[in-house]
């Protein structure tokens, strides 16, 4: 048709663009026929400016397989894309899919040969930011993140353009949770940038402070937080001189005055972000009554654990209170530590949800692999409404073991419990916890529903509790975290969560088929061309990147190895009893899986 001159010669390709586009794997290194299809549709729609929607699909495609483009092809291509999103003359459907395109290039493309267009993508990005609405905003700032990563030096050297274009889009829209996001990753990345870092955070801050100290709208002020702990979380440790004497008074004040959930949840994280960066002089700080900075974060801690406090606005407080243990323990006396152990148990003894309490059981868990034998003496002598804390804690923390979320807390939780099996406490060993599920004949067969739930519970059988640790580390070896995890490629557990998800899903449903991603009709919005554009698919799911965390040993420790040691070392020298009082009550599964461990 384009040979022939046929006017509508670019529907045609832009059909076969999206089909081909649609069937092909985005990190596919190679695609039959692409070098053809490259040269006959791909390459002449991308110069046809007559046909905005058809160059849009052309550079969308060449984006899209940009894995499989030979070297001069992806150069010509990325530099096309760069020009197209600086270029204020082109349609905007053009330039919109540009932008995508530029996005999947830095992701995809090797980093030479897209450097040489870094500053060209960058500048353009900033300067069409600012014209697009808030519904379709999120495709160009995606794709100036994404531009960041491609070479450290070229993006320090832009840092006032994007520090302006960052802040800004934040300032026109603090209430996009999606918009939002993206920014406090661009943060993120320039508070990591050595070269950038001083600059953006000068110009970054006086915008997150008027954001935190002068909003009145709870939703503003928790997305200043927000932000603020990206640049904490991307920031040197120890903090630069003066700037935690600068910004945590501020942060404290506003979070000791408000009752927002989301101000609360937002503040937790970013006191995390204070205390592992820069616990020394959070604890050496002091307001004008003497009260230090560690005070005035237990002080929060104890608010929001307060008996009338939402669990909701207490989700993350177990973080904080964990990194407390990690960075801490050398700073806060051992009144105040042993305080701080009391009002967390005393609001785990009355949680309400499962959630919280697995929120909340890090913080024993660091407790009890750096100190067992204290840990268990200073909750033996708490009273916690009649039960002893060691009692109140271990209680929860068997119940709600597979309840933990991330790979490096659960191994934590493991190797706890190890070692609190092996100090041999008789306090620990003479408690009594629910074991295994008794099977209940009434609902045997049946849909169980709540009112039934309520009418004929489950209930389990009785044992003590380290018969109980044992069975949870037995079941610990047999989900095989640690090889699922390396299969995963580091994606923590929740990957084997999903893995297993989808494995038992697989089972149960047929494939839908792909969605109907629609045509082009006579749209010609921002919003649709946003869609138009479409998503990749790359999550970018981002580690938490905790240097204390990667530095533990039990991070770096192959946990079936851990596991496999102390359960032969348990069954060698018969601790609490092994042989008489635990084998007995394990199943014939988990005494299978012993018998692997202990041949």
């Amino acid at each position: 048709w384009r040979l022939a001159q046929n006017p509508s010669w670019w529907l045609v390709s832009e059909a076969v663009l999206w089909a081909v586009g649609t069937a092909t794997d985005s990190e596919a290194s190679s695609v039959p026929g692409l070098s053809s299809l490259l040269d006959s549709d791909v390459w002449p729609l991308a110069q046809s400016t007559e046909f905005p929607y058809g160059q849009g699909r052309a550079f969308i495609f060449a984006s899209h397989v940009a894995q499989a483009l030979l070297p001069d092809t992806a150069s010509a291509f990325v530099g096309a894309a760069a020009n197209a999103v600086a270029d204020a003359q082109l349609h905007a459907a053009v330039r919109l899919s540009a932008v995508r395109a530029v996005g999947n290039f830095c992701r995809h493309l090797p980093a030479n040969l897209v450097r040489p267009h870094q500053a060209h993508f960058i500048n353009g990005l900033s300067s069409i930011i600012p014209q697009l609405s808030e519904d379709s905003a999120h495709v160009a700032l995606e794709a100036l993140h994404t531009a960041l990563r491609v070479d450290q030096d070229v993006t320090a050297s832009l840092e006032p353009i994007i520090g302006d274009v960052a802040v800004g889009v934040w300032q026109r829209y603090p209430g996009d949770v999606l918009l939002t996001s993206i920014v406090i990753d661009i943060v993120e990345d320039m508070a990591a940038n050595a070269g950038a870092r001083d600059a953006f955070s000068r110009r970054a801050l006086p915008a997150i402070g008027a954001a935190i100290t002068q909003a009145s709208d709870g939703m503003v002020i928790s997305s200043g937080i927000d932000l603020l702990a990206a640049l904490l979380k991307g920031g040197p440790s120890p903090l630069p001189a003066g700037y935690t004497d600068a910004v945590f008074p501020a942060l404290i004040r506003v979070l000791a005055a408000s009752s927002d959930s989301e101000v609360l949840q937002s503040g937790q994280a970013c006191l995390k972000y204070f205390v592992q960066k820069d616990a020394e002089r959070i604890a050496l700080w002091h307001d004008e009554h003497g009260m230090s900075g560690l005070e005035h974060v237990v002080r929060f801690v104890a608010v929001l654990l307060s008996p009338d406090a939402s669990e909701s606005a207490a989700l993350f407080v177990g973080d904080l209170v964990a990194k407390i243990v990690q960075k801490c323990s050398t700073y806060i006396a051992s009144a105040d530590f042993a305080e701080l152990v009391r009002i967390v148990t005393t609001r785990l003894a009355t949680a309400r949800t499962s959630s919280f309490c697995a929120s909340i059981i890090p913080f024993y868990a660091q407790l009890a692999a750096r100190h067992p034998t204290e840990m268990a003496t200073l909750l033996g002598g708490m009273d916690i409404d009649g039960q002893s804390g060691l009692e109140v804690v271990l209680s929860a923390w068997l119940k709600s073991y597979l309840d933990v979320q991330g790979y490096y807390n659960r191994k934590v939780s493991a190797v706890a419990l190890t070692r609190l099996f092996s100090i041999n406490d008789a306090r620990v060993g003479a408690l009594v916890v629910p074991g295994d599920l008794i099977p209940n004949a009434a609902n045997n067969g049946k849909i169980v529903t709540r009112s039934m739930s309520r009418t004929n519970p489950d209930q389990f059988t009785q044992i003590p509790a380290p018969a109980k640790i044992i069975k949870l580390l037995l079941a610990e070896i047999d989900m095989d975290v640690e090889s699922t995890f390396a299969r995963s490629g580091g994606a923590g557990l929740s990957a084997v969560i999903d893995e297993t998800d989808a494995a038992d899903a697989d089972d149960d449903w047929e494939d839908d088929g792909d969605e109907d991603p629609g045509t082009f009709g006579g749209a010609a919005g921002l919003e649709y061309l946003a869609e138009f554009a479409g998503d990749d698919g790359d999550g970018d799911d981002d580690d938490d990147g905790d240097e204390d965390i990667q530095a533990d040993p039990i991070y770096n420790q192959d946990l079936n190895e851990v596991l496999g040691a102390f359960l032969r070392q348990a069954v060698q020298d018969d601790q609490c009893n092994f042989c008489a009082s635990i084998a007995p009550l394990l199943t014939s599964r988990e005494q299978a899986t012993l018998n692997k461990v202990c041949p």
